[in-house]
């Protein structure tokens, strides 16, 4: 991919949980790529492959220092693929659909919040409606019913609280829409710049790198991951590298020796 890695970081973040025998932290995709690859346009500078060796010399299982090595080979192989434009354009990408992805769970919440405010208004105007009998039955028999009405009274004052919530909570999901719709509309922006075939190639490309889940047959990962790149490329890359991620982090994590 066009995504170059700056290992010198990886280097230095394992040698330090390693000695404090601390795991990674963990936080979004884009956090989690900017440390682990390296932050800013994931680089990487002639120099770093030093801290690679070093770090993959610390490796205790073989198979996992050839599989570490080969990840890693194949990302720089990909990235010299794409022109200088083109990572500029992959990596805003990424970001944009990190913002998406957050976005959307926002969305996902605030709905969540509207329905419940709506369910519970349902439920007081219910009540409300049922003591409104009530005080008309009581009315007619002359009895009292002053703690029917202050009970009416409290039952509305919710009401009218559930009805502040419904009007604030449907503003926020309108203000989110807007902006999941600015967003999409400058991941197409980025989507053309690229173009859509190429794109799809570069995820390939990525998704190639990492192995089928054990729980799923080659067949079935190749058919969920091609329908993936597909719809959406650019999420395709992000989910890929970040499963990518994980699975570096646990590496190093499980396997690199104790540095002193």
């Amino acid at each position: 991919m066009a995504i170059e890695l700056d290992i010198s970081r990886i280097a230095a973040q394992t040698a330090s949980a390693t000695t404090q025998d601390a795991a990674l932290t963990q936080t979004s995709t884009a956090q989690k790529l900017a440390s682990l690859l390296g932050g800013e346009s994931l680089k990487v500078s002639s120099g770093a492959m030093t801290d690679l060796e070093a770090l993959v010399a610390k490796l205790k299982n073989e198979q996992e220092k050839t599989k570490f090595s080969l990840l890693v080979s194949s990302l720089n192989a990909i990235s010299e693929s794409l022109t200088a434009s083109q990572k500029a354009a992959v990596e805003e990408g990424l970001q944009l659909t990190e913002q998406l992805n957050t976005l959307q769970g926002d969305l996902a919440k605030l709905q969540g919040t509207l329905s419940t405010a709506q369910g519970a208004s349902l439920l007081l105007q219910t009540q409300i409606d049922a003591l409104e009998k009530q005080i008309e039955q009581a009315v007619q028999d002359g009895k009292d019913h002053n703690e029917l009405v202050a009970k009416q009274k409290e039952l509305r004052e919710e009401l009218d609280a559930k009805a502040d919530t419904i009007k604030e909570t449907q503003g926020k999901i309108d203000a989110t829409k807007n902006e999941i719709s600015a967003v999409n509309g400058k991941i197409s922006a980025v989507v053309n710049s690229i173009g859509e075939n190429t794109l799809k190639t570069i995820a390939n490309e990525i998704v190639a790198i990492n192995e089928p889940e054990k729980a799923e047959s080659n067949a079935e990962q190749e058919k969920k991951e091609a329908k993936a790149v597909a719809n959406d490329p650019l999420n395709a890359i992000r989910e890929s590298l970040d499963r990518l991620g994980r699975e570096l982090t646990d590496t190093i994590e499980k396997n690199v020796e104790t540095m002193v």
